[in-house]
């Protein structure tokens, strides 16, 4: 299931228990598939920050070696 999935299936469960004809049985059942469904995009967007964290972190150490090799192009320059 993709995460947009998800979240028109937890959308859908939240409606469906919004709904005052409800039984007992299942909205206890949707309740118990909206915490599954919660749980598992959390941990996606977790996973997913991670991610973006890791990529965001090794293009900063891209940009300071790149600023770094610069700096040393100008400094030999400008002692010629």
């Amino acid at each position: 299931m993709t995460f947009r999935q998800m979240m028109e299936r937890l959308e859908a469960i939240t409606a469906r228990l919004e709904r005052e004809d409800l039984e007992l049985e299942e909205g206890l059942r949707l309740f118990e598939e909206g915490v599954g469904l919660i749980r598992e995009a959390r941990e996606r967007l977790t996973t997913a920050g991670a991610r973006v964290e890791k990529l965001i972190g090794s293009l900063d150490e891209e940009l300071k070696v790149e600023e770094f090799k610069l700096q040393e192009l100008e400094k030999s320059e400008e002692s010629k």
